[in-house]
């Protein structure tokens, strides 16, 4: 009876058990509707009028060695692959 509710909740957290596994938020523990994406980055931004707008700053730079068309390198999947 002496005891007031702020000496009294950190003794109950202190020995409740950890929950070992559920440190990430995924979609199979979040509520209904949660989107977690797969990490891609937006190129542009939404305009006020529904329309998109790409930043280049934003976009993919690829670097393509000189002489590579060139060169007896193949990509990985050919569009007549079998």
């Amino acid at each position: 009876r002496g005891f007031s509710m702020v000496f009294i909740t950190p003794i109950a957290f202190a020995r409740r058990a950890r929950r070992v596994g559920f440190n990430m938020l995924t979609t199979k523990i979040a509520k209904k509707g949660f989107y977690k994406g797969k990490g891609a980055i937006n190129v542009g931004t939404r305009t006020k009028h529904g329309g998109f707008k790409t930043l280049k700053w934003k976009l993919p730079q690829y670097a393509v060695p000189e002489g590579f068309a060139a060169s007896a390198l193949k990509p990985y999947a050919e569009v007549g692959a079998k």
